[in-house]
Formats: C-alpha cells, sequence, structure tokens
C-alpha cells in the first residue's frame, strides 16, 4: 500500500497527464503537420489542366512533393515540359522547376541544369483552381487515370489521342 500511495502523489500524477497531453498533441491527426500531408494527398495525381495564356498542360503531382509539368499545343502534341518540386503549405503552393522536356523530332528529350533560383508562389482558390502570384488562373479540369510519363527517347506523347 505504501507504494501504491508513493505512486499516486499529486507529482506523479501531474506528470503523467504532461506527458499524455504531449502525446496528444504530437500524434493526433488533426495536427497541422498531418494536416498539410493529408491535403498534399488530395492534389497528388496526374491532372489536366489549363492555364490563361497556355494551351493544355498535363501537371503529374507526386504525394513527396516531386512532379512534373508538360505543355501540349492546339493538335494535343507535346510541346515542352519540366520537373517541378511542389508545396502546399496551407492555401499555398510553392513550386520550383528543374530538367526540361522537350519534343524533338517526335522523341522526348530531356535536359537537367538545376533546380531554378525563382520559386512560383500560387495560392489556392478551391478544389480546383490555383491562381499564380501576380499571375495566370490554373484551372484543375479532371484526373487523368491512363497517364504515362513521357521517358526520354520514347515518342512524344499525344493528347488527343
Amino acid at each position: 500500500m505504501k507504494y501504491l500511495r508513493h505512486f499516486l502523489s499529486k507529482g506523479v500524477i501531474a506528470s503523467h497527464l504532461q506527458t499524455y497531453a504531449v502525446v496528444l498533441v504530437l500524434f493526433l491527426p488533426g495536427h497541422p503537420a498531418a494536416a498539410a500531408e493529408s491535403a498534399q494527398m488530395q492534389w497528388a495525381g496526374n491532372w489536366l489542366v489549363v492555364s490563361e495564356g497556355d494551351d493544355q498542360l498535363v501537371w503529374q503531382l507526386n504525394a513527396d512533393g516531386s512532379g512534373y509539368a508538360y505543355g501540349f499545343n492546339d493538335g494535343g502534341r507535346l510541346t515542352h515540359g519540366f520537373a517541378i518540386n511542389w508545396q502546399l503549405d496551407g492555401d499555398r503552393v510553392r513550386v520550383r522547376t528543374g530538367a526540361s522536356v522537350r519534343c524533338k523530332g517526335g522523341v522526348v528529350s530531356v535536359a537537367f541544369r538545376g533546380w531554378s533560383r525563382s520559386t512560383l508562389l500560387f495560392a489556392v482558390i478551391d478544389g480546383r483552381h490555383w491562381l499564380q502570384a501576380g499571375g495566370g488562373l490554373l484551372s484543375f479540369q479532371r484526373r487523368l487515370s491512363n497517364w504515362r510519363t513521357p521517358q526520354a527517347g520514347s515518342n512524344c506523347p499525344d493528347l488527343a489521342s
């Protein structure tokens, strides 16, 4: 009994309650880091995107923050693209570009010259629209379930087919 009374003393109970509170705060699903990961997971996937001033785009967003963006002409042929590194932070998205993708003579070519120094900033307007700081609107039209990542040396993809 003596040990039980010692264990139940105010100091020990307070210490256990503090530890329990810290564990709850760190591991509750509502924790901000968990919420950010969950929100980024919702955007992950392959998207047909329309941008002001551009033709159709395909944005390939991976949940880990990597991805690609591809541009297509009126006929649906790949014209350009680039690797991206994206991060969702609340209602803001930060995007850096890297490797360039080109379609030359019907074949995909890729060149990596490092990540850009500048970061593109977007505000998430709603579940389908991002507004670039000082720029245009990206409209995420629909997910593309059959999209395949173009590989260097492969035939240039045709969005129309």
